[in-house]
Formats: C-alpha cells, structure tokens, sequence
C-alpha cells in the first residue's frame, strides 16, 4: 500500500462559506471546488442522510482541507469549545499551520474571524506557538520555529509549494 497523493483532512461545520473565506484569508488556501450532494435515502450516505456540501481547499505545499456541511445545518450550532486545556477534552482533533511570523499569523487569523485561546509562547529553545480556534471553534495550532531546517530537513531540500 502506498499513499498517492498528500494528505487531507476533514472537518465537520455547519457554515461551509463561512469556514471556506476563513481558511482562504487567514492562511492562503484555495478553493479547489465545491460540490453540493442531495439527500439520498437513509443510510445510503455515510455523511448525512439530507444531504451535505463539500468544499476541498488546497494549502500552498499541496495538503487539503475537505469542508463538510449538512444540507439542513442546526439552528443554533455549537460556535466554541470551552476546555481550559485542549488535550483535557475527549476526542481533541487540530490543525497545526508552521508559520514564519506567529504575531502575523495569530493577527490575520483574528482579524478573520479566529478566537485566541493563547498567545504565543515559547514552549522550548526553538519553538513558539499559539491556540486559536477558527470561527466554528475548531482548535488551531500555530507554531513558530527558530529554524525550520532542524525541525524538518526534508523542506530545506526545496520542497516547492504547489499553488
């Protein structure tokens, strides 16, 4: 077995259009399409018997972002988690975006609808990094290396981005 293409990741939401300008804005992905599925019968869809949108965002170095929103979304659709401590709540998920400014990252993605859980600290000698959740409350690293070299040699080879 052999992985094909780079990784993607699913995100469950319930304002797709919200969450695809998030993304966009605040960390240069771009949209590669949108799809809208109809209902189909119950259980014939693994994802939601009313049916679902599904929008793919590509980051500059290739990795994906699949947005998946119900048809018929709840009214009153839970916005933010509330842990005091991500990895103390059950079933934790999160993105983690390397960035080469972490004040300039955690102020775009504010300025963009994110929520800080915690500013940039440094955690060891070579890293810092912040907590933010985008606009549905889904939990976001931020992280800062003094040289990303060391952290990943593979991209000082000149990996170069795709889009």
């Amino acid at each position: 077995m052999a992985i094909v293409a780079p990784t993607e990741i699913g995100i469950s939401c319930f304002n797709i259009d919200e969450l695809i300008a998030f993304y966009i804005s605040a960390f240069s992905f771009s949209l590669v399409n949108k799809i809208v599925a109809p209902a189909v019968r119950a259980g014939d869809s693994l994802f939601c018997d009313a049916g679902y949108a599904v929008a793919r965002l590509q980051a500059p170095f290739g990795e994906r972002l699949k947005l998946l929103a119900p048809n018929n979304p709840p009214v009153e659709a839970m916005r933010k988690r509330h842990a005091s401590r991500i990895l103390q709540e059950p079933h934790v998920a999160f993105l983690t975006f390397i960035v080469d400014d972490i004040e300039e990252a955690l102020q775009l993605a504010l300025e963009y609808g994110a929520a800080s859980l915690a500013a940039p600290v440094r955690i060891r000698p070579d890293l810092r990094i912040a907590l933010i959740q985008d606009p549905e409350g889904n939990y976001i690293e931020l992280a800062q290396y003094d040289d990303i070299s060391l952290y990943r040699a593979d991209l000082a080879a000149g990996r170069e981005r795709v889009s």
